[in-house]
């Protein structure tokens, strides 16, 4: 059996998006239709997933965008089904449209940056209920110059208009805010992607259910222990993990998607595996592994990071948790995940691949050549955060400033900013990391370049490639 090339691939994909009929098709769909009201690409969309009034102004169109739906469709080897629930999504809509105003605003990228954010994570406060050893936004229970409620609004106006997909409110503890819920509902009535991200104490029945009835969209729960002792040492308050359990199974039993998040270190590496038996039997969707950054006062904990070869075997045996058919969606900030999977399954037939900035997902091999363009570390490029202040960065871990929302437009700085354009060339890495083969899949943790070595551009000293 051969084996397959991804580079190959992800040429001749380069060669047909960058053509000017395809080009062209692309601007065209993004145009309102004075028939229907709608975007062409809504009603071509419609139309492919059966839904909707047909339009017959924009049927011509939607003829052509069906063919080359089914060209990539076909040439990808994705099911039929699954492309029309994925088309079916208003939340994948918006992430087709960014993609689009990409081609014609950026043009082929690889790796891809997106016109608007596929992801931005918002520490809404720097206050906390919690006192974590690792926390990276040093959070306390004192408040900071943050954004007032008003101003929060029009951050979500702005992060709405300018077609960001997801939102995710994190701290601290925003649940310590008031105004949590009407910001929150507001970005979701406002079409975004809601997620929250939380330690749970907070989280009984009540809130439960009022997360609920704002259409919270996911909620992710920390969890760094599978029992009190080694969680509530790490969270610097006994009796923390009784509660966040118990806000989880609340969250679950209300219909939440829900999750648990671990940050591993040495101090609860061998935990892990009893960590995520613990999402399945409580009934959780998700498990999400974060990579440990020494920021915050997570610096003073340095000596608990993993070593290149404690993480590595880490990322297998989630790889292995998810070809054994894991219920849970298997997720991981450590983009070295693409690269494991792509060097453990190359001459499958179906490969669980990390396909943007956390999503694992099963594809067909065909498929893996997207990871050139999507996979690895999205600081600056699919993703980056907001501080409770309004000051954008690259990511939460990653503590550069590059404008303040009080200030510019959040459009502006994201196309703009020097540090994100920089951040968008993977040719700009040094080191290990620049002479990489995977640097496309992978990239290193830009996040704990930084930590380590203070330069975005260095070597992520967390992978056994770097010692090679």
């Amino acid at each position: 059996m051969s084996i397959f090339n991804p580079i190959q691939h992800s040429v001749y994909w380069n060669a047909v998006v960058s053509s000017k009929p395809v080009r062209n098709m692309l601007n065209l769909s993004l145009k309102v239709c004075e028939a229907c009201g709608r975007q062409i690409i809504d009603a071509a969309l419609d139309d492919y997933v059966g839904s909707g009034v047909k339009c017959s102004k924009c049927s011509p169109y939607s003829h052509i965008i069906r063919f080359w739906i089914e060209f990539l469709r076909r040439s990808l080897a994705i099911e039929e089904t699954k492309v029309k629930k994925i088309l079916a999504d208003n939340y994948a809509r918006r992430g087709i449209k960014s993609i689009i105003r990409t081609f014609t605003y950026f043009g082929i990228r690889k790796p891809l940056s997106v016109y608007s954010p596929f992801l931005i994570v918002w520490d809404y406060t720097r206050r906390c209920n919690l006192k974590c050893k690792h926390c990276y936004a040093n959070a306390s229970s004192k408040s900071s110059h943050e954004l007032n409620t008003n101003e929060a609004i029009e951050v979500v106006n702005q992060l709405a208009d300018f077609g960001v997909v997801a939102l995710a409110f994190s701290g601290g503890e925003p649940l310590v805010r008031k105004d949590f819920f009407k910001v929150a509902k507001h970005a979701i009535d406002s079409g975004l992607y809601v997620s929250l991200a939380t330690n749970g104490t907070l989280i009984n029945k009540q809130i439960a259910r009022e997360l609920k009835k704002i259409g919270l969209n996911y909620v992710e729960i920390s969890v760094d222990g599978s029992i009190p002792e080694v969680h509530d040492e790490f969270r610097g308050i006994n009796g923390a993990f009784e509660r966040a359990l118990k806000g989880l199974k609340n969250c679950i039993e209300e219909g939440l998607c829900a999750s648990i998040a671990v940050t591993a270190t040495k101090y609860n590496l061998k935990e892990v595996p009893a960590i995520l038996k613990l999402a399945e039997e409580v009934g959780a969707k998700r498990f999400a592994l974060f990579n440990f950054i020494p920021v915050g006062r997570g610096s003073e904990l340095i000596e608990q990071d993993l070593s290149p070869e404690e993480r590595e075997e880490l990322l297998l045996f989630l790889l292995n948790k998810l070809l054994s058919g894991s219920k849970l969606t298997i997720l991981a900030t450590a983009p070295q995940l693409a690269r494991v999977a792509i060097m453990s399954q190359k001459e499958c037939s179906d490969i669980f691949m990390p396909m943007a900035h956390m999503q694992t997902t099963k594809v067909s091999s065909k498929a893996v050549a997207l990871a050139d363009f999507i996979g690895g570390c999205g600081a600056g490029r699919l993703y980056c955060s907001i501080s409770p202040e309004g000051e954008v960065q690259p990511c939460v871990f990653l503590p550069i400033k590059v404008g303040n929302l009080r200030e510019e437009k959040f459009s502006e700085v994201w196309l703009n900013s020097e540090v994100f354009n920089i951040l968008r060339d993977r040719e700009n890495l040094k080191g290990a990391c620049g002479r990489c083969r995977y640097k496309y899949v992978c990239g290193g943790c830009r996040a704990r370049a930084y930590a380590y070595r203070g330069d975005l551009l260095a070597s992520d000293p967390g992978c056994i490639l770097t010692k090679k």
